[in-house]
């Protein structure tokens, strides 16, 4: 094997390890509730996956790439259900923001409406 495969083969298998590790970052991210970073992370890992995909792997890194990458699809659907669980909790928190905004609303109304008396 030339120095060049080598070294790209090399490149590669580090490459396919950080995107795993990266994949393992954001969901254990998502997992505290630590969003800031996620958009970081997620440019680094579409970085990570064109350089994988560039040149077309050879057959001894198949069946590594190919355990990574199902490790990294059951990842990504944990990460789906974690932001689906948090879009869901926000849309909770928004409701009861609401719904307090306009029970205020309606105590100053009614208290403007009858002063001296407590609603």
């Amino acid at each position: 094997m030339s120095a060049v495969i080598a070294d790209r083969a090399s490149d590669r298998a580090a490459d396919i390890a950080r995107l795993l590790e990266v994949t393992r970052l954001l969901r254990d991210g998502f997992e505290r509730g630590e969003w800031s970073g996620a958009a970081a992370l997620e440019a680094e890992r579409r970085g990570i996956i064109e350089r994988v995909f560039d040149v077309q792997p050879c057959a001894a890194e198949l069946p590594v790439l190919t355990a990574t990458l199902r490790e990294v699809v059951r990842i990504n659907d944990e990460l789906i259900g974690l932001a689906e669980h948090r879009r869901r909790a926000l849309g909770r928190e928004l409701d009861l923001v609401t719904t307090g905004k306009r029970a205020g609303a309606a105590y100053l109304t009614a208290a403007r409406r009858f002063p001296g008396r407590r609603p």
